[in-house]
């Protein structure tokens, strides 16, 4: 779409006739893939969020049931057998760089199969926080702020972690090792989906175009400006630190 997001269409061939499925807000639909067929929409409008073209089938239903079970935490369903009476679960978060279940739908059971980090303990990682503020020309940004655990960030060291590309790629909500890793010394840690990023339809990316060092730099700047306002960041230590465009951005 010329401005806003992504849509999801569908298309009678037939008659030529395209109506449109989902469209959020803000926020590009990325799709639910499970056993090749396309049930739903994942949205990462802050916290990621599912959406199911049909909130009364098997998978659907589902996948409530295990939100409920893994409370705070995401949950994707990689596959299924054919009956659907085991799903093989992906369950993760901010804190928890994630774990795989086998869930027995018929009664109700996850057997916990492997962790992808299991020298990792959730209880001692950072939290993970959805932000937003207006650049100076009124532009909304979004980012994610993590804090060392068990702390409020007042007035700390921060650094802002500027992801590559540019164009196309974004910062999401969950367990970032980089940021986890600078979390654990002290740091806040910032992550800024400055224009040109993805996630927010064509105009956003298009938004930063020919501003590298320009608009760009500005949002990154705008967030550090909000980041002491909010008296997050202490204005006497902040550093820029990133890799590929990050790395361009912090120079």
């Amino acid at each position: 779409h010329a401005q806003g997001p992504d849509s999801i269409v569908a298309w009678d061939i037939a008659a030529d006739k395209r109506t449109e499925v989902l469209r959020d807000d803000n926020t590009d639909p990325t799709p639910i893939y499970i056993g090749g067929i396309l049930h739903g929409m994942r949205l990462m409008d802050g916290r990621p969020r599912s959406v199911f073209f049909d909130e009364q089938s098997k998978i659907a239903k589902l996948h409530r049931k295990l939100e409920k079970a893994f409370n705070g935490q995401q949950v994707v369903v990689t596959s299924t057998t054919k009956d659907g009476g085991l799903a093989l679960v992906y369950a993760w978060s901010d804190r928890n760089p994630g774990d795989y279940y086998v869930f027995d739908t018929v009664n109700n059971k996850a057997e916990h199969l492997l962790s992808s980090s299991d020298w990792i303990d959730p209880e001692k990682t950072a939290s993970t926080r959805a932000v937003s503020f207006k650049a100076r020309d009124g532009l909304e940004i979004q980012g994610y702020l993590t804090v060392p655990a068990n702390t409020e960030a007042k007035n700390a060291p921060l650094i802002l972690l500027t992801h590559g590309g540019p164009f196309g790629l974004y910062d999401t909500w969950g367990y970032q090792q980089e940021a986890q890793m600078l979390a654990a010394h002290g740091y806040a840690v910032l992550q800024v989906n400055f224009r040109g990023s993805g996630n927010h339809g064509l105009a956003f990316r298009q938004a930063g175009k020919r501003e590298w060092g320009g608009k760009m730099q500005d949002d990154i700047t705008d967030a550090t400006k909000w980041a002491i306002q909010q008296g997050i960041a202490d204005p006497k230590r902040i550093c820029l630190y990133g890799a590929s465009y990050g790395g361009y951005a912090s120079l």
